[in-house]
């Protein structure tokens, strides 16, 4: 949202992506606890999208980048779910209103999961493409999103809004 200067830039991309891969990176190195903090690797991408929308894309490329040497398919998911609900939650919220932002991010979402599971073959929700038809599931992917996405930009809204009473960011 504002103008900042490259040492800035860098240091508050390097930890956020930090961050981020670590989150992301947890299910390959605890296997069942890893599997809930691995959607928290959305918050310093969205973070980072909230402060600049240029070191939100670097967060999420450079994010990848590095989880590519950890694990190739939580990079693919990463760039397909929790990235992307991240830069799209991060850079609409406060610029284009919470409603735009749920609707986007669910939309972004949907299409993700759609395409991790019918054209990369990793299913999003385990064997539920093998036992509904191919619209109910493209529907629950639907639902599930916009459920997702409004618990995200809600719960990040509030986060944001506690972050900017404490004057660690501001909205300017």
């Amino acid at each position: 949202m504002k103008k900042m200067n490259v040492v800035r830039f860098i240091s508050i991309g390097g930890i956020l992506t930090t961050i981020a891969v670590i989150f992301q990176s947890a299910p390959v190195f605890l296997p069942v606890i890893g599997l809930a903090f691995s959607p928290l690797s959305t918050l310093p991408i969205a973070l980072a999208a909230f402060y600049n929308i240029s070191l939100g894309i670097a967060v999420f490329f450079s994010s990848a980048l590095i989880l590519t040497l950890v694990s190739v398919q939580e990079t693919v998911i990463l760039l397909f779910t929790t990235g992307l609900l991240g830069i799209i939650m991060g850079a609409l919220l406060y610029r284009k209103g919470i409603l735009v932002s749920i609707l986007f991010s669910s939309a972004i979402l949907s299409l993700g999961m759609i395409l991790l599971t019918f054209v990369l073959d990793i299913s999003a929700f385990g064997d539920l493409t093998n036992t509904v038809s191919t619209p109910l599931t493209v529907l629950i992917f639907s639902s599930f999103s916009l459920i997702y996405a409004s618990t995200w930009n809600i719960c990040f809204r509030k986060f944001i809004n506690y972050l900017i009473r404490i004057k660690l960011t501001n909205i300017s």
